[in-house]
Order: structure tokens, then C-alpha cells, then sequence
């Protein structure tokens, strides 16, 4: 397809009037994606943490626990289950 002079001087004043958008587009898509890794890497570090939690407790996040006040309910969870929580989430932009 071959665009005429007219559609290519709207084609261009398109592309002037949404430079700045496109701009501010791809830094907030940065920051996104870096504020994704910094979440991906604070939420590795809490289950680093909670891991012995929840195979002491049967599956109990501390914050469970605390709530509960130490009287936790029975759970019927199993290792192997506990570590299939871990967070394994992968963010794409």
C-alpha cells in the first residue's frame, strides 16, 4: 500500500501529536518492569522466610499464625504442597 501526500502529512502530524505520549508510555513500562523485578525479589525473600514457617505449622503463613493467636485450626497440608507455593510468578510487558 502506498500512502498519497496527504495521508502521509496526517500519518506525520499523528506521530508529532502522540511523540510525548509514547515518550511517557515507555517510562512508565520501565518503571513497571523494574517495579515487577523489585516485587518478584521482595516476594522470593518473604518465602525464603515463610518456608520453615509453613512446614512447622502445617501450611500456616506467620501472619496466619499471629492472627490465630497460635491456636491454629487443623490443616491437612503436605510438604510437598508447601513448597509448590513458593512463588514462581513471572511478570511480561
Amino acid at each position: 500500500m502506498v500512502l498519497n501526500r496527504f495521508q502521509m502529512a496526517a500519518v506525520k502530524r499523528t506521530a508529532q501529536n502522540t511523540k510525548k505520549l509514547v515518550a511517557k508510555r515507555e517510562k512508565i513500562n520501565a518503571q513497571m518492569h523494574n517495579l515487577a523485578a523489585e516485587l518478584i525479589g521482595i516476594n522470593n525473600q518473604i518465602d525464603a522466610w515463610e518456608t520453615p514457617i509453613k512446614t512447622m505449622t502445617g501450611g500456616y503463613t506467620s501472619e496466619q499464625c499471629i492472627a490465630y493467636e497460635g491456636n491454629l485450626p487443623e490443616a491437612e497440608v503436605t510438604e510437598e504442597e508447601v513448597s509448590s507455593e513458593v512463588n514462581t510468578e513471572t511478570v511480561e510487558f
